[in-house]
């Protein structure tokens, strides 16, 4: 029915004042940039996430096509965060008040004083807004642990296996450093984000968000590594930097990167058992990583998802 429409419309604000005359359903299309299992991603939500990058990226996003891949990996982000999001759901999965207090505290933690003001700021959050984010990641953990971490176990068979494949694993220990990454594109963007690491802000949360290397769906950790297995320009840095301390902004053939020392070893020999129990966790965290994306493939494979390429197009445009 079209009677209204222009009064109803102007109800909602001043953003929608050009398109109040227009049909309800066209509306209704440009607000909506994707749809998950019949529930809409809004434009705003994308519009949310990639506004909260370009708090740090800055003039990064200038460039169309890295505007364009951006917004493409965002909502990628949303989609896959919906679809796990209505799998915990199905599976009759909660999270507490009680629970959420508690993730809310621990975060505060993590950032004292004024930085956790300043990260409400930069993700644009309510504190209300917060507490809800807060609850779905906590609803997110709950569905992977029970779906697929619960599920995963590393045997002695596949630890021999693994050794007898890999000979030369571990004999000993050389001087190494386990370190944490955040490679961008540009300085300017790395300054940025150097910034916020200044304030407070948390590295792996910062790595996860704005870094473009595969190790950021870790947090940006590179693991242990010894000298002579790593580029020397993050050699020369990691190795010289104290447990602890980001780097300046470091130049390389990728990008421009931060790194974070998290702990340091000195040379040692090996003991068998220590061997055994590293070769565990190697295939531990294989095993994870390819489970989690094997479940995420199915719920996108089971799932019903359109994507607006229209108004995707259009996003971060206004």
């Amino acid at each position: 029915m079209k009677t209204g429409t222009c009064t109803v419309i102007a109800a909602l604000g001043a953003a929608f004042l050009l398109d109040a005359c227009k049909e309800p359903e066209v509306r209704q299309e440009e607000e909506t940039v994707a749809v998950v299992e019949g529930e809409p991603i809004r434009v705003e939500e994308l519009e949310r996430a990639l506004a909260a990058e370009a708090a740090v990226t800055g003039d990064a996003l200038d460039d169309p096509a890295w505007k364009d891949e951006r917004r493409r990996r965002l909502l990628d982000e949303i989609i896959d965060r919906k679809l796990l999001e209505q799998a915990a759901l199905r599976r009759g999965i909660r999270v507490s008040e009680a629970e959420v207090e508690r993730a809310l505290l621990r975060l505060r933690a993590d950032y004292p004083g004024e930085a956790y003001e300043d990260l409400l700021s930069a993700q644009r959050l309510s504190p209300a807004e917060l507490r809800d984010r807060l609850r779905r990641q906590l609803l997110l953990e709950r569905l992977l642990s029970r779906e697929v971490y619960a599920r995963i176990a590393v045997t002695d068979a596949e630890i021999d296996a693994w050794l007898e494949q890999n000979p030369d694993f571990l004999r000993s220990r050389p001087e190494r450093v386990r370190a944490s990454q955040i490679v961008v594109k540009t300085e300017e963007e790395a300054r940025r984000i150097l910034a916020e690491l200044r304030k407070g802000a948390s590295f792996s949360e910062m790595a996860a968000r704005h870094s473009l290397s595969p190790d950021a769906k870790v947090g940006g950790d590179l693991g242990w590594f010894a000298r002579g297995e790593m580029p020397p320009a993050f050699e020369e840095v990691c190795f010289h930097l104290a447990p602890g301390r980001v780097s300046d902004v470091v130049e390389s053939e990728y990008g421009f990167h931060l790194f974070l020392v998290q702990e340091r070893e000195r040379g040692q020999e090996v003991d068998e058992a220590e061997r055994r129990r590293e070769a565990e966790a190697r295939i531990l965290r294989d095993k994870t990583l390819a489970a989690q994306a094997e479940f995420l493939a199915r719920l996108r494979t089971e799932a019903k998802i359109e994507v607006n390429e229209k108004v995707l197009a259009r996003v971060g445009e206004r």
